[in-house]
């Protein structure tokens, strides 16, 4: 019998999909098997990844970004020039928290909407609006703001976006003209079909985590693509980062 998955697009409809043990995520395919192997690995601490340093970090435990927040960037190996990172967060924490509290930014991401997926490109679009922001990029500034919204807010860094743009047919192809909203417009509802079609691998990689720092479906699956993308990266010849 013939398994099904469901998937949607953002906006639209559900429609089923049939199950394969072959998952594509971003522009890539490989077995079910390999991904569930790379999360085994980044989830066992006695590894030294970001987990479960960056995921069991409390911070401030309010719903806005206050300056302790600030600091988990770090536990994601995010954290170069930490100093200088640290006062441009600090400084633009008003025009964070503002956006932040967007009664669009609600549920979650494998549901949300259009109005909630142009609420999410609004704070990408804080690095357009507040130039220069030296020192913090897409990375640094969604590391701080996934552990605000951790089932709505994705995270993101080089090999994310190899990922999804540098690979032979990516679902977002580059454009270097694209403003950091546009990027994202253009981002979230090719990651949101990722998470929303292979949604019970998702699920399994939450189940591998300690209990004492759980992760979400959107963190399993940033777990799973960062792996992915450091191959991207290996192959093309360019360092892989963090």
């Amino acid at each position: 019998m013939l398994s099904l998955a469901r998937e949607v697009t953002v906006g639209g409809s559900w429609h089923d999909i049939p199950m394969s043990e072959m998952i594509s995520v971003g522009g890539m395919t490989q077995p079910r098997d390999k991904l569930l192997a790379y999360a085994r690995d980044y989830l066992n601490p006695e590894n030294n990844y970001a987990y479960p340093a960056y995921d069991a970090y409390h911070g401030s435990g309010s719903a806005q970004v206050e300056d302790v927040d600030l600091l988990a960037i770090v536990l994601l190996n995010a954290g170069q020039r930490p100093l200088p990172t640290y006062y441009t967060l600090h400084r633009l924490l008003p025009q964070i928290n503002e956006r932040l509290a967007d009664p669009r930014l609600t549920g979650t991401f494998a549901e949300a909407s259009q109005t909630t997926v142009e609420a999410i490109a609004d704070l990408f679009g804080i690095l357009d609006d507040h130039r220069p922001t030296d020192y913090v990029g897409k990375t640094k500034l969604l590391k701080v703001l996934h552990r605000k919204r951790p089932e709505l807010i994705p995270l993101y860094d080089e090999n994310i976006r190899r990922l999804y743009s540098e690979t032979p047919n990516p679902p977002v192809p580059r454009d270097t003209k694209r403003t950091h909203r546009e990027f994202a417009l253009a981002w979230l509802p090719a990651l949101q079909r990722d998470l929303v079609a292979y949604h019970d691998l998702w699920q399994e990689i939450v189940a591998m985590a300690d209990p004492k720092a759980p992760i979400t479906e959107l963190r399993a699956l940033d777990i799973v693509a960062w792996k992915m993308g450091s191959n991207v990266a290996s192959t093309s010849g360019k360092p892989r980062t963090s």
